[in-house]
């Protein structure tokens, strides 16, 4: 098994003005395994995916894939 994840996001966080979506959020994606993104309506799954696709910028936080920082 691998020992570094494939994906990883670190501290990400996103607002729409006042209204702050993503809260330090932490996502590992490790290579070989199934990893799914679940979640009540609302919880940011939407938003977060759009943030590592590059639709929406992040305010803070950290993408690497394969160990380098995108």
């Amino acid at each position: 098994m691998a020992t570094n994840p494939i994906l990883e996001m670190t501290g990400i966080n996103k607002s729409f003005g006042a209204v702050h979506v993503l809260h330090d959020v932490d996502f590992r994606v490790w290579p070989g395994q199934v990893t799914a993104l679940v979640g009540d309506n609302g919880a940011g799954k939407s938003t977060l995916v759009k943030c590592l696709a590059g639709i929406y910028g992040t305010d803070s936080g950290s993408v690497a894939f394969e160990g380098r920082p995108v």
